[in-house]
């Protein structure tokens, strides 16, 4: 059975809504599933434990939030602690992560998030981890004075998103993704 780590970071439940979304596509998929929400993690967890790990976390002025951050800087903090950072960073075979965003981008659209999920990764790669995808996913921003940002941004209209058409996107992709990577 393929173990899965979804873990994520949302402050306002968009992240969350997409988290939610691939905890049911893997289980679906037959895969084990543990879901932790980064602001509630305050230990560090055994990464290479598990076969996937879907990262995902909202995007705040290019970077990941501050419960991701802080989240990122523990497990680096442990990995060069046990000695598992190499040069090089040699693949551990059949470990694979997907690192992912939500984001409203309302000045440069995707450029925005891009610099988040690469961030994301670093820890991954860094332990031999490969990074099967990344995914920057539209989302609304929630607080009421940001909402110009929701309809005049570089996006266009992203009131309500992620909305059930990603969700749906999202589920076909984390099973496909699934379906296509060597876990031996």
């Amino acid at each position: 059975m393929i173990t899965v780590l979804n873990l994520y970071s949302s402050l306002n439940g968009q992240t969350r809504k997409v988290a939610l979304e691939v905890e049911k596509a893997c289980l679906e998929a037959g895969c084990s599933v543990t879901t932790v929400n980064a602001r509630d993690q305050h230990n560090t967890l055994d990464l290479l434990e598990y076969d996937m790990t879907f990262a995902g976390s909202g995007v705040y002025t290019w970077l990941p939030d501050k419960n991701m951050l802080s989240f990122i800087d523990r497990q680096l903090a442990e990995a060069r602690k046990h000695n598992l950072i190499h040069p090089n960073s040699p693949r551990v075979s059949g470990k694979h992560v997907c690192v992912y965003c939500t984001y409203g981008g309302p000045h440069t659209g995707e450029a925005e998030a891009i610099p988040a999920v690469k961030y994301m990764g670093q820890l991954f790669d860094h332990l031999g981890i490969t990074i099967a995808d990344e995914w920057c996913i539209p989302g609304a921003f929630v607080p009421e004075k940001m909402h110009i940002f929701n309809t005049q941004g570089r996006l266009g209209n992203i009131e309500g998103r992620p909305n059930n058409d990603d969700l749906k996107k999202i589920y076909e992709q984390t099973i496909r993704l699934i379906s296509s990577l060597d876990f031996s």
